[in-house]
């Protein structure tokens, strides 16, 4: 290598750029700016983001700053991590000298040059990757790196960039869809497979849930893209349950990993040990954004390094701070779907999905518990508000599998759903829950009692009357209880709403505040 003649701005083993590049100008320039700043700068993300593509872009945007060019060396087919120093000296073509190590004469021959070195896809050998390019940078004055990683290399010196998704459309105003980045690149690929593919009035708010489905990932748009002619993109969506079967059969001559969207995430799972792998599996059971603690609950106590080490991978993405302040993790739907299989493979689907409902019962009532304090009401409901997907789903969990939690969850969740104008649209599962337990039992007549007030937010005045009723009938004879006074207040609201005064004076307590009014706050059913 050093003997050959330079020339300024050459690039030596990228591969022909064969489709276009859409997007990303806006990382293009700040992984740019980056390499003028330090001279090793790694790029993360999970598997499928546009690493490889991205540093092919940014290779040839700067490459006449460097009088020996830009050289790639592509480190995924290096089974063997020693091998790393020979593969990048090949590359090169820098001879290895006998009894000398390859990395001692690679920075001896590059302690001549002035050249950017890109190493492609570190992850799998990146303890050895990470020491020769820390031996390099410290022996080669004008030499930068820029490697591509799902998780950085973690050497002093080193600046990191995390590659995140193409920019997808807001679901609520696909006005602008057309020049979202991932609506973009869809139609670009889409055209390819089917020249007479249009995106118009029909197709475009389809594609923007398609793009938004598939978390605005390069790879998985490109393979969908692929699918377009075949199905249509009402079919593609349609058919995104199965997305790993349904996303396969990608470029011929890319590598295997990149020819299937399940073969790119099983890539990245391989290379975690057992207990990431077990933390990956259990994470994958939230529908939203997860704090550490909801991850320990599910993943077992002395999984939150797992958690931070699946943020270091890309698996996760770092935690951002939710409706209630606290930093929550987010876990792309197309990893959540991978992990879900595997966590049903595994036989662990059920034993999770009971952890996080116990978990979630806990939380509730705790949060029900500030709800009716004055100084803790403000966080109990934002906190409620940022666990809501968390409720839902372990609420539709726990209708078929446990009644009695479900019970309970309703009966933390009351007062919160009429803070936030929902009790009324809780009518049917209300009904659902009811209908699981005994009638006149305890836990029959919280439902009721919570029927009743949801009945009377509607207006459902003698609906709400009956059911209060019922529940004072069930429960009179038990002695003095929450369940009950909730039911009599309950019952004299109505009464007194329906002009029958001296009935609901009779039921009243004379302590409720606001009468006749459906602004009371209900006591919570007996616990």
């Amino acid at each position: 290598m050093g003997e050959a003649i330079a020339t300024v701005g050459a690039v030596h083993g990228f591969p022909a750029v064969r489709t276009s590049f859409i997007g990303r100008a806006g990382p293009v320039r700040e992984v740019a700016v980056l390499l003028e700043r330090y001279r090793l700068v790694t790029v993360t993300g999970p598997g499928g983001s546009g690493k490889t593509r991205l540093a092919s872009q940014v290779a040839r945007q700067v490459a006449g700053r460097f009088e020996d060019g830009v050289w790639l060396v592509e480190l995924a087919p290096v089974h063997d991590p020693e091998q790393v120093p020979a593969v990048v000296a090949a590359a090169l073509g820098v001879r290895e000298q006998p009894g000398v190590p390859a990395a001692v004469t690679l920075a001896r021959v590059l302690a001549r040059q002035q050249l950017l070195l890109v190493l492609d896809n570190c992850e799998h050998v990146i303890s050895t990757a990470a020491g020769l390019c820390a031996e390099l940078v410290a022996a080669c004055d004008d030499l930068r790196v820029l490697a591509t990683s799902r998780e950085a290399l973690r050497v002093a010196g080193e600046a990191r960039y995390r590659l995140g998704p193409l920019a997808v459309p807001d679901p609520g105003d696909l006005a602008d869809a057309a020049g979202a980045e991932a609506v973009v690149l869809f139609v670009d690929r889409a055209r390819q497979a089917d020249a007479h593919f249009v995106l118009d009035g029909r197709t475009g708010p389809q594609v923007a849930r398609l793009v938004a489905r598939l978390d605005g990932m390069p790879l998985a748009i490109e393979l969908a893209a692929a699918r377009v002619e075949a199905l249509g993109v009402g079919q593609l969506l349609d058919r995104l349950g199965d997305r790993f079967a349904l996303l396969e059969g990608g470029d011929r001559l890319a590598p295997s990993r990149q020819r299937s969207l399940a073969a790119t995430v099983e890539w990245s799972y391989q290379l975690l040990d057992e207990q990431e792998r077990r933390a990956f599996r259990a994470v994958s059971v939230f529908p939203g954004p997860f704090t550490l603690e909801d991850a320990e609950a599910v993943a077992r106590m002395g999984a939150g390094l797992a958690v931070l080490r699946l943020v270091d991978c890309s698996l996760l993405g770092p935690p951002r701070a939710g409706v209630d302040g606290r930093p929550r993790y987010l876990m792309l739907e197309t990893l959540r779907a991978y992990g879900a299989k595997l966590l049903a493979e595994a036989g662990e689907q059920d034993t999770t999905a009971a952890a996080l409902a116990g978990y979630a019962l806990r939380v509730a009532e705790e949060a029900a518990a500030g709800l009716q304090t004055a100084t803790g009401e403000v966080a109990a409901a934002r906190w409620l508000d940022a666990e809501d997907p968390i409720m839902r789903q372990v609420l539709t969990w726990a209708v078929t599998r446990d009644a009695a939690l479900a019970v309970g969850l309703v009966d933390a969740l009351g007062w919160w759903w009429r803070l936030r104008g929902r009790l009324p649209g809780q009518h049917r599962l209300l009904g659902e829950v009811g209908r699981l337990s005994e009638p006149g039992s305890d836990g029959w007549c919280v439902i009721q009692c919570w029927l009743g007030w949801t009945a009377g937010f509607s207006a459902g005045l003698a609906g709400a009357l009956g059911y209060f009723t019922a529940v004072c009938d069930a429960a009179e004879n038990r002695g003095p209880s929450r369940v009950l006074a909730d039911a009599l207040a309950g019952r004299s609201v109505a009464l007194l709403n329906l002009g029958r005064l001296a009935e609901g004076a009779e039921d009243g307590p004379g302590r409720w505040p606001w009468p006749g009014s459906w602004a009371i706050r209900p006591a919570r059913g007996q616990r």
